[in-house]
């Protein structure tokens, strides 16, 4: 004869779990107003002291940089230029991405290649990127494909060594286990190494998609008659202070915007590590 124990639903009171529940919801919103607070603090603050404690010719003011960025969203300047710029970005992150993966992987893999290979790409990784632009630029021209030529160069590096750190740090035993029970080098890869690797490769991923946009303004900047880096040679250019304060707080928002997109992505693609120690 079982004797089945019957465990009592816990009742919850509320009257106690609603104030944390009101806390918690406080702390949540806390800290974007306290951020909101501090941005509308400086905006007028700056409205206020332009003119007055510096030259506005400089400075300009935000009702000003407001009044050219409306006008720019509205007449299409803006996104004419902000797509180029984003269209650039991507095809050269991919580009340079793809490689870096691929030739980290590789190398990463062999240990003999990797340690030959390796220093060349140690050597040219040293050399300041600006002082190839001109090189780029007898290879490529203007436009376009320098702004690609850049972005998938400065994204390489970044990617590759990550990825290179990542397939080597992989666990020996893991790799030799899945052989024994005889899985392909396919196996190996999609099993056991390129899991393993995640992480570095999500560190990469973070880094890498920033600087590529920042690698295609620079190019932007240096030669170039389209683009949000474009927008700020050109405005700085003519001493526009309210031009270049708009391009650049564009520039800003698209920054912050593609680094939090980035940051929710790459939480995404480890919530099955995290779980994996939570569990531990």
């Amino acid at each position: 004869m079982s004797v089945e124990k019957v465990v009592a639903p816990v009742e919850v009171d509320e009257a106690q779990v609603a104030p944390a529940r009101a806390k918690k919801r406080r702390r949540r919103w806390a800290m974007p107003l306290g951020r909101l607070a501090i941005v509308v603090v400086l905006l007028v603050l700056w409205e206020l002291s332009a003119g007055v404690v510096v030259d506005e010719f400089f400075v300009s003011r935000p009702s000003k940089i407001w009044e050219k960025w409306a006008e720019w969203a509205a007449d299409g300047t803006l996104w004419y230029n902000a797509s180029s710029t984003f269209a650039s970005a991507g095809v050269g992150f991919a580009i340079g991405g793809a490689l870096a993966l691929l030739v980290g992987y590789v190398l990463g893999g062999s240990r003999r290649l990797g340690d030959l290979i390796e220093p060349f790409i140690t050597s040219i990784y040293s050399l300041p990127k600006l002082a190839l632009v001109p090189l780029f630029v007898m290879w490529f021209g203007i436009g376009r494909p320098l702004q690609v030529a850049i972005c998938a160069l400065v994204v390489f590096f970044l990617m590759f060594y990550n990825t290179f750190y990542g397939i080597r740090d992989v666990d020996r035993s893991l790799i030799d286990a899945m052989r024994v029970m005889g899985g392909s080098r396919w196996d190996i890869a999609v099993r056991v190494r390129l899991p393993s690797a995640l992480v570095w490769v999500v560190a990469g991923l973070k880094l890498s998609v920033p600087q590529a946009l920042v690698a295609v303004v620079v190019a932007e900047i240096l030669a170039s008659n389209r683009g949000l880096g474009h927008l700020v040679a050109l405005n700085s250019g003519q001493f526009n202070a309210s031009g270049t304060f708009a391009a650049l707080f564009t520039l800003l928002i698209i920054g912050i915007t593609v680094d939090r997109l980035v940051a929710v992505i790459t939480r995404r693609a480890l919530l099955w590590k995290q779980d994996g120690v939570e569990t531990q």
